[in-house]
Formats: C-alpha cells, structure tokens, sequence
C-alpha cells in the first residue's frame, strides 16, 4: 500500500511524518483552512463590486460581480466535495488508509 510507504527515505523534511498517510493528515486540514479564508476574501470582493454595480447603473460591473460570487461559491463545493469523498472513502474501507482524516 502506498499510503504506509516510509517517507524518511526520500524526503529530508519528513522528521514529524512517518509515512505518506500521515503527511496527508496534516496538510488536507490546513489546505481546507486556507480555502475557506480564499472563499471568505473572494465573497467580500464581490459584495464590494456588487455594492459598487449598484451605486452606478452599469449592468456589466453587476454581472461581472455576480459571476465572481458564482465562481467562488462552485470553487468552494468543489473543495468540499472532494474533501467528503476522501471521508467516504476512509469510511468504506474503515480507516485503513494509514489514518487519513483522524481515524
């Protein structure tokens, strides 16, 4: 199984992690934390172009602020989709994935 291959080998930065799985664990949380923190600032933007659509009748700033909104909120269920199925699949095969996710 690869997830249980040892790391040490191969990577000189590996002293916390034993084995690909756990390297894993570690960085799948961080990266959802930094995607929410890109969500947050992408939906303040587009309320501020909304804002600014508004104040000056111009349709094209409104749309193009929209669109923004739109893109931000697919990138968002993208990245929580693929972060549910990694949990699915954990599930289904009970944790022996190395213990991704805290199983």
């Amino acid at each position: 199984m690869i997830l249980g291959v040892s790391i040490k080998d191969v990577w000189k930065w590996s002293d916390n992690f034993d084995n690909l799985a756990q390297l894993i664990s570690f960085i799948v949380p961080k990266a959802i934390l930094i995607a929410g923190i890109i969500f947050f600032i992408l939906v303040v933007i587009a309320g501020f172009g909304m804002i600014a659509g508004a104040g000056n009748d111009d349709p094209q700033t409104k749309e193009k602020a929209k669109s923004f909104l739109t893109y931000a909120v697919i990138g968002l269920i993208i990245i929580f989709g693929a972060y549910w199925i990694l949990q699915i699949i954990n599930f289904i095969t009970k944790g022996s994935l190395g213990g991704l996710f805290g199983s």
